[in-house]
């Protein structure tokens, strides 16, 4: 364990200012959206646009790509949690589970083949990983944009995924802001579950609205 952290804290060094900075406004991110604050959604527009920079330089295409749609969803989430001219919030709701297997399905397609369509010019062999994170991530998002509860249960398999993703990478604060990531999903899905209830709906006891 200690030659571990030994290794962690020396690559944690090497990091540049532009992670850093990336990675303390995608830490507020996740913690404001589980209090279901809408400044999360500046924090992501800030944080995305940083790490557009970041994944690219160290050879993540699909995490850049993704980040420019973070940027886009950071926008869109702030337009939709908006309260409405009768000053409400969006509710927290719930999709059916035959929704999100249909998803994962199309989502698992689309991931295989985005890695296939770069292979070409992209010689990786963690380029699986990164075009399944990728496309679960843009699905995850919008479930969090609109306020789905099940979005933190997909975040929870993403946030792990994707912390091994980064560490094999070298991008260790980013590696370990993930772990931090996994366990605010948790969180977030046990407050959004209790908002959920306080609206008057039944406890989700599954996918299932």
């Amino acid at each position: 364990m200690e030659a571990f952290l030994a290794i962690v804290i020396e690559q944690a060094k090497q990091q540049s200012l532009t992670e850093a900075a990336a990675v303390l406004f995608s830490l507020m991110y996740p913690y404001l959206a589980a209090r279901q604050n809408i400044w999360c959604w500046f924090c992501a527009l800030v944080s995305t646009s940083l790490y557009v920079h970041v994944f690219w330089q160290g050879s993540l295409p699909f995490n850049s790509f993704l980040n420019v749609y973070y940027l886009l969803m950071a926008i869109y989430g702030w337009v939709r949690w908006r309260k409405n001219s009768q000053g409400e919030e969006l509710p927290v709701r719930v999709y059916p589970l035959f929704y999100h297997i249909t998803a994962i399905a199309v989502l698992v397609v689309a991931g295989l083949t985005l890695n296939h369509l770069v292979t070409f010019s992209w010689i990786k062999t963690d380029l699986y990983l990164d075009a399944l994170v990728t496309v679960f991530s843009v699905y995850a998002t919008y479930l969090m944009a609109n306020k789905i509860l099940e979005n933190w249960l997909f975040w929870i398999v993403i946030n792990f995924a994707a912390a091994y993703l980064y560490f094999i990478n070298g991008l260790m604060l980013t590696g370990l802001m993930f772990i931090g990531y996994f366990f605010m999903s948790v969180y977030g899905y046990r407050n959004w579950q209790r908002d959920y209830q306080q609206q008057g709906n039944s406890t989700p006891n599954s996918l299932m609205d």
